[in-house]
């Protein structure tokens, strides 16, 4: 009796579910076609299986497409879309309430391999209808196509799927492989002309994405291993507002490249990893290239112009506020820290300077920044320069920076008493200790200097000299350099003390194409071996002034500073030695 039992049980749970899939399939096709959406896309699937135990149903090879020919034609609906997967799954749903009214309720979809196409027409891009006044509700007949008013979801996941979007108006293309997303508690709502979203969680990751752009600044963009994950997530959007909050998100990315539009320069990103409730960001192996060889870079500019290329091992960006960036489009930073700079300079002065152009100082930039910023400070460690020239003659000069530091405070273009502070510090040539500190002034174009350069040998310079100037240093130490001024926009004045002894230069200044003012004017005349000239006797410390080159940057008054400083040192004009000799008169009397 019990396997009689058993075997009527099992026949008539086939023939029930048998008959369920064909009422399912219908009631699900009825449904969508009861919606407004199935005026603008028709459903396909090719079988669909129900576990009544468990309450779930699997849909074999779904496709949603745009119509050939809406069934109603909706002239604000610029853009479409197509998709293909092999499998749907639909758990715990309602079977009952879905044949006898065509309502789908249940708690979670599984949409697994799906083949996703998007086309954007349109900068304000709409893909399907919306509820967009009363009025039209109130004229409508009983069976009329519903718009949906409301939609309830436990868990919705999307498992690898491929995305193709291209977007005609923009000129991009998008193409997305495993694509991965979770959305649980989805609550989807609509009013006349809004609809509103809320969601407890959504988890998004990529596999690869591939992008490329012919409007914007990027040509083409790669990267790998994209996720994000956002809590508590509330939309409210129009067809021309978007309302958007949160509780928490954090995202990361791994291999990112990007080309420019001109696909000149290239971007790199190892990693990136962001976290809102840290408050932070961190990048590693981040790198800013030329595509192009510095020949063909020089081959593309009628002036001189610098060309860099950078490399930083880490930066990160700490306590920031991303509430002020989203919502008030304003950079707040606490601190920025970068680790390892490997930073390259190349400018060919062969070629004419742009007599149009009129470099600004750093805090008359960052002035004109137009997005508002306020980070307090910026520290870099274990820095690197290289700054490589073309001389008018064809030879090459090189100047190397290691060991370098440099930190900035008070970084804005908000209103503030504070100047920016920046100080840097390393060693040239790796044998020459140089530490610099510069105030800048956020109102007029003007910054104060204070520089010191530590013991060294000076014919350890003698390859970087011989770059720049006929002179060869057989002997000599520098004891210490230091001085001090205000740059304005048209020159620098200040003083210096530069103090050494037992030197020796050989000067040949027979090629009447040289003109440097580091040492032409000393040709023909005696150079003081020391300072101060004796033991015990004072130092010499002059004044100074240097003009600016107004077609140059803020770094040029800096280092014309330090060549008259040095100059007035060896050879001094009237005025200096004036106040020198005065000075010896008081070291005399106390002397006595």
């Amino acid at each position: 009796m019990i396997s009689i039992a058993f075997v009527i049980l099992a026949g008539a749970t086939i023939y029930v579910s048998r008959n369920l899939n064909g009422l399912v399939s219908d009631a699900l096709l009825k449904g969508f076609s009861s919606n407004v959406i199935s005026d603008v896309y028709e459903l396909k699937f090719e079988k669909l299986r129900i576990n009544i135990f468990a309450g779930s149903i699997k849909i074999s090879n779904v496709e949603l497409k745009p119509r050939a020919v809406p069934l109603r034609q909706y002239s604000y609906i610029n853009s479409s879309f197509s998709l293909k997967t092999r499998r749907i799954t639909l758990d715990e749903v309602q079977l009952m309430t879905m044949v006898k009214t065509g309502k789908l309720e249940l708690k979670r979809i599984i949409i697994d391999k799906p083949d996703i196409q998007v086309w954007l027409n349109s900068e304000k891009y709409i893909l399907l209808p919306y509820k967009d006044t009363v009025a039209v509700k109130s004229k409508e007949p009983k069976d009329s196509k519903k718009f949906i008013s409301s939609f309830l979801l436990s868990d919705f996941e999307l498992v690898d799927a491929s995305f193709h979007v291209i977007n005609t108006f923009k000129e991009r293309e998008f193409t997305v492989q495993k694509l991965n997303i979770s959305v649980s508690d989805l609550n989807l709502g609509q009013q006349p002309g809004q609809i509103a979203y809320s969601l407890n969680k959504v988890a998004l990751s990529i596999g690869e994405f591939d992008g490329k752009m012919k409007k914007d600044g990027f040509s083409s963009l790669k990267l790998k291993d994209f996720n994000m994950n956002m809590m508590a997530i509330k939309i409210q959007k129009s067809i021309d507002t978007l309302i958007f909050t949160y509780s928490d998100f954090n995202t990361g990315l791994k291999n990112l490249d990007i080309n420019t539009k001109d696909s000149i320069f290239n971007l790199s990103l190892q990693s990136l990893d962001l976290s809102y409730a840290k408050k932070s960001i961190t990048l590693a192996g981040f790198a800013f290239k030329p595509n192009l060889s510095q020949a063909e870079l020089v081959k593309r500019e009628k002036y001189q112009k610098a060309q860099f290329s950078i490399a930083i091992g880490s930066l990160n960006l700490l306590n920031m506020n991303f509430d002020t960036l989203i919502y008030h489009k304003k950079v707040f930073v606490d601190q920025i820290a970068i680790n390892k700079v490997d930073f390259s300079l190349f400018k060919d002065k062969s070629k004419p300077v742009d007599k149009k152009k009129f470099p600004q100082y750093l805090g008359q930039k960052i002035t004109a920044i137009p997005l508002p910023i306020n980070i307090k400070n910026i520290k870099a460690s274990e820095v690197s320069l290289v700054n490589v020239e073309r001389k008018e003659d064809g030879k090459y000069a090189k100047v190397h920076i290691q060991r370098g530091s440099l930190e900035a405070k008070n970084i804005t273009n908000m209103p503030s008493e504070e100047m920016l502070t920046v100080t840097v510090s390393g060693f040239v040539e790796n044998k020459a200790p140089v530490s610099l500190v510069a105030v800048f002034n956020y109102q007029k174009p003007q910054f104060n200097i204070n520089c010191k350069v530590g013991r060294f040998n000076l014919p350890d310079l003698n390859p970087l000299l011989a770059a720049y100037t006929p002179a060869n240093i057989k002997k000599g130490t520098v004891d210490e350099i230091t001085f001090s001024g205000v740059v304005n926009r048209t020159k620098a004045s200040g003083t210096m003390k530069f103090l050494y002894h037992d030197l020796d230069v050989d000067l040949k200044v027979a090629d009447k194409k040289w003109q440097n003012d580091v040492v032409a004017f000393a040709a023909n005349t005696y150079l003081s071996t020391n300072n101060p000239p004796s033991a015990g006797a004072p130092p010499k410390i002059v004044n100074y002034e240097a003009v600016r080159d107004l077609n140059k940057g803020g770094f040029n008054p800096i280092i014309r500073s330090f060549l008259s400083g040095m100059k007035e040192t060896m050879i001094m004009s009237k005025e200096n030695k004036k106040a020198y000799k005065e000075e010896k008169k008081k070291w005399r009397l106390r002397e006595k």
